[in-house]
């Protein structure tokens, strides 16, 4: 008797066993060339651009019988002709920051848009992870890094004497000893400050970034002098990570104060969507009772509750500036800063026909 599993003595035929997988010889350039009629070289003149002029009428034959063998180049084998890569390295101290989310596609669409592909390493503001990611890009021989650095120094003197270019973004200041492109970080805080203090707010607290970041001093700075210029102290500044629980406690730790700050500059957005957030769970109004500003200006900061005014990094201009330093500078080393500019929207008090 069969088993209902078709297992027991008088079953069925044994199945067929599954066909095996094709061994069929990957295409190569001299099957394109055969089918196109034309020499290999004819073909690599086509896929790689040169270094000879092809006729149109010979590229269209190339490039159909391309499409139909279903051909893909070396690309590693090409690499090492060209000594090329065409792929770059981005490390970033927390990809998960919205700051750094949209600065990695801004340059992720830079490098595209000059032939590269992208490598996203995310330290999580580790400066023992920023090394072996260093290391590891090297290794793997891309063509240039950007770096978001985690270190609390300016020295990236042993990568700076490597042959693969190394642009700084965001956090080292012009002495460091590679490339930098970044934001005006003192003016950007000066910048929100003084907005602050023009809606009539006098005691304007800074929750400013983790401490000997350079800019984190450097947004200090900027908060600083512009509340000595307008004749009041500079005072209630704490200093948080670049996070929304960061700058939730920072500001549960102002606002349970007795001399409670009227306004709270964040350092970044996530930072200020936390002070949103504290203020809320404290029953304190914003704007009414407390404005807040912020720096960085994410779309996120848009959607708010209220609505975050921020001074906006120019994120698209900084991000192809790095990227064609990277691929094109040959070995110089620059030092760009670019200016924001201020989103005025409802945390601080400004009108919803002004914030906009």
């Amino acid at each position: 008797m069969t088993s209902p599993s078709g297992c027991g003595r008088g079953a069925g035929p044994v199945p067929a066993p599954p066909p095996a997988p094709s061994t069929r010889a990957p295409v190569t350039r001299n099957d394109v060339a055969t089918m196109a009629g034309v020499s290999a070289a004819v073909v690599s003149y086509v896929v790689n651009g040169g270094p000879r002029p092809v006729s149109t009428t010979t590229r269209q034959k190339v490039e159909a019988a391309i499409e139909a063998l279903g051909y893909r180049p070396d690309g590693r084998a090409r690499s090492l002709r060209l000594g090329r890569t065409h792929a770059l390295g981005l490390i970033l101290p927390d990809a998960s920051n919205p700051f750094f989310a949209e600065l990695a596609h801004a340059v992720e669409r830079a490098a595209a848009r000059n032939g590269y592909a992208l490598l996203i390493c995310n330290t999580s503001d580790s400066p023992a992870d920023e090394e072996r990611y260093l290391d590891d890009l090297t290794r793997r021989r891309v063509d240039g890094m950007i770096i978001v650095s985690a270190r609390t120094d300016t020295d990236l003197s042993s990568w700076a004497r490597t042959t693969t270019p190394i642009v700084a973004m965001d956090r080292l200041p012009d002495a460091t000893n590679v490339s930098t492109v970044r934001f005006s970080h003192d003016k950007g805080a000066a910048t929100a400050t003084r907005h602050l203090l023009a809606h009539g707010r006098d005691h304007i607290a800074l929750i400013a970034g983790p401490t000997r970041l350079a800019v984190t001093e450097a947004r200090i700075a900027g908060w600083r002098r512009a509340m000595m210029t307008s004749g009041r102290p500079a005072r209630g500044c704490v200093h948080a990570p670049f996070t929304y629980q960061g700058g939730y406690n920072a500001a549960r730790d102002l606002l349970s104060q007795h001399d409670r700050p009227d306004a709270i500059l964040a350092s970044s957005d996530v930072q200020a969507v936390g002070v949103i957030s504290a203020a809320a769970h404290l029953g304190i109004e914003i704007p009414g009772e407390l404005a807040v500003a912020s720096i960085d200006g994410t779309p996120a900061a848009a959607f708010a509750n209220p609505s975050l005014t921020t001074v906006r990094q120019p994120v698209d201009r900084m991000a192809a500036c790095a990227v064609h330093h990277v691929i094109h500078g040959q070995g110089e080393v620059i030092h760009r800063t670019y200016s924001g500019r201020l989103i005025r929207r409802h945390s601080c008090g400004c009108t919803p026909a002004t914030g906009h």
